[in-house]
């Protein structure tokens, strides 16, 4: 059976979380679990959910929810497997306060190549931890500053993987953004494309891509691929002419969090 961008994704999102949680099989899906950051939906979620016959969706729920709550957790989201129907269960969800996440999965379809400022220096973050932690507490978003600080907490305990090449980039030797390659057999997976907002427009998001591109052809990686949100159509433009085509789409299912965030311990 012929690999598909969904699929290959979707495997690459299994291992990258197999990394930094625990994991159970269950009956309609696979359960992520992590005690120390269990308000972080990566680190909680239910994944390769599978349910053939729309009438057992209330029970699968039923399932997963009980599993979590067994162990004082809660699942933040869902993420149903490559072919899975979704209308019934966003019906579903939708209505126990999950809102649904379309993601655009992208495919390398040409190399395209990136101009570097030369005020900028990209370096390995391995080497950076406290540059790579700023450049989670300097970027916009809706999420609160307390959830930024979790999403680095996670993102430095991943630093070390030798299947995730995370680079920083400085302008002038201050943080400007961040980038990485992740490698999954044949697979190479650009995430966390990130710039700060003071060094948007500079030039610096190219570098980054093209940093983690060139090392993905060193590699001579077959499949490089990404994903973006589906409504990020500025994003979806800039990777398209850094030469992605999209090539299907991802649907999850996330939780609305809750007012007060902490860290279990």
């Amino acid at each position: 059976m012929e690999r598909t961008t969904v699929g290959s994704l979707l495997r690459s999102t299994q291992a990258y979380c197999s990394e930094l949680c625990e994991k159970e099989t269950l009956e309609y899906g696979i359960a992520y679990y992590n005690l120390r950051f269990a308000a972080l939906p990566d680190a909680n979620q239910f994944r390769e959910v599978l349910i053939e016959d729309p009438a057992r969706i209330p029970e699968a729920f039923e399932q997963t929810e009980s599993w979590f709550h067994q162990r004082n957790m809660f699942c933040h989201r869902w993420a149903p497997a490559e072919g899975q129907e979704t209308k019934e269960l966003a019906d579903f969800l939708t209505r126990r306060g999950f809102h649904q996440r379309q993601h655009m999965a992208m495919s390398l379809a040409r190399w395209v190549d990136q101009e570097t400022p030369e005020q900028v220096r990209i370096l390995p973050a391995r080497a950076m931890r406290t540059a790579h932690r700023e450049t989670f507490t300097h970027t916009d978003g809706p999420e609160s500053p307390q959830m930024h600080e979790l999403i680095a907490e996670a993102s430095l305990e991943r630093l070390d993987d030798p299947h995730l090449d995370m680079v920083v980039a400085l302008w002038d030797k201050q943080p400007a953004g961040r980038c990485g390659l992740y490698q999954v057999g044949d697979i190479a997976r650009v995430m966390s494309v990130c710039v700060l907002p003071a060094h948007a427009g500079r030039g610096v998001e190219e570098a980054l891509l093209g940093h983690v591109l060139a090392l993905a052809k060193r590699l001579s990686m077959r499949n490089v691929l990404t994903q973006i949100d589906e409504t990020d159509r500025a994003g979806q433009r800039f990777l398209q002419e850094a030469g992605f085509v999209c090539d299907g789409e991802i649907v999850e299912f996330e939780r609305d969090q809750p007012t007060h965030i902490g860290v279990a311990p």
